[in-house]
């Protein structure tokens, strides 16, 4: 149903979503930083590889959200296509290295 002030009601939509990426990228830093203690234990320089190559894309996916709300709402004002899909992926690079941190902690416990 069409509504006179325009296909669709934007509401919140934005900014929830944008807080729910935000919930997610603090979720895996937070559990990175507790992966990483307990790898500290086995061998620091695991832990110093794991957190060189996880905790800066836990802070980009973190920039790469702020920066998908601005360009969401600018284009959902604007009616044009809303942003595209490099945050998902971010987040799930993120996840296989944060897997892979585990499995090395794993294995060198």
């Amino acid at each position: 149903m069409e509504r006179p002030d325009g296909p669709w009601d934007p509401g919140l939509q934005v900014e929830r979503t944008t807080l729910a990426w935000l919930r997610t990228a603090l979720a895996f830093v937070v559990g990175l930083l507790v992966l990483l203690r307990l790898l500290a234990h086995e061998s620091v320089v695991a832990a110093a590889v794991c957190g060189a190559l996880t905790l800066p894309l836990g802070l980009a996916i973190s920039w790469l959200v702020w920066h998908r709300h601005l360009r969401g709402e600018r284009r959902l004002h604007a009616e044009t296509p809303l942003p595209g899909g490099a945050l998902p992926a971010a987040v799930a690079v993120l996840a296989v290295l944060a897997g892979s941190s585990g499995l090395i902690y794993v294995l060198f416990s």
